[in-house]
């Protein structure tokens, strides 16, 4: 997954998050809003700390 992806993926669990609290969504599919979005944002933030991390090794 390279940097874009990762940005996109949290940008997709916010906005999910979002569209929750709004309130627009009903019950069930709110569930799942809270879920996979948290999912996202968590992984993409994971996955940028990550390509960081291998593009400046410590001690570089």
């Amino acid at each position: 997954m390279n940097g874009w992806t990762a940005y996109g993926a949290m940008a997709v669990g916010a906005v999910m998050l979002g569209v929750y609290l709004a309130g627009v969504l009903a019950i069930p599919y709110s569930i799942f809003a809270v879920l996979a979005g948290t999912a996202l944002v968590v992984d993409g933030g994971r996955r940028i700390i990550a390509l960081r991390r291998h593009r400046h090794p410590p001690g570089s």
